[in-house]
């Protein structure tokens, strides 16, 4: 009885701790600068309205998945309540997925997007999508992650990427 009031309170505890993945104007208008402008340098055949279209499109649906799946926790921690059946999404792999189906819908013409994948068939495998177009090589390409920020967009060249070492998936 003592085991299971003390796993209640871990689970009641963890899951009350708070997320900072609210998006304030000041902070949609910074990142979406940054962003925009890792896309524009990485091509000159970008187009420079689809790219601040999609830089602020993107941050904000990031943080829209993020409290669709009630992320309130660390990503580690919202995967274990995954697990334990305490919660239904939130996993990588959907905001990948959900990131690219929400992309696929605005019909963006002048970049393409693809899954890369990151310790593959292994316990901590992780997806992302990266966007990318013809000209720009593997390395140039812009990770684009909304899980290990819970809901934060993380971007960077793949090159530029310390956490991880990404293939195509």
């Amino acid at each position: 009885m003592k085991k299971t009031l003390l796993y209640i309170f871990i689970i009641i505890f963890l899951t009350a701790c708070s997320n900072k993945n609210n998006v304030t104007k000041n902070n949609l208008n910074n990142n979406s600068k940054k962003l925009y402008n890792l896309i524009i340098k990485s091509s000159e055949y970008i187009d420079k309205n689809e790219a601040s279209d999609f830089s602020k499109n993107i941050i904000l649906h990031s943080a829209f998945l993020a409290k669709s799946y009630k992320v309130n926790t660390h990503p580690l921690i919202h995967n274990t309540l995954i697990n334990l059946n305490l919660k239904h999404k939130g996993f990588c792999y959907h905001y990948a997925n959900d990131l690219l189906k929400y992309i696929n819908y605005k019909k963006y013409k002048s970049f393409k997007f693809k899954k890369i994948v990151s310790n593959r068939n292994n316990y901590f495998e992780h997806t992302a999508i990266i966007l990318t177009r013809k000209d720009i090589n593997f390395e140039n390409s812009i990770v684009l992650d909304a899980w290990r920020d819970a809901g934060k967009l993380y971007f960077s060249k793949i090159k530029d990427d310390k956490k991880y070492e990404w293939e195509l998936k």
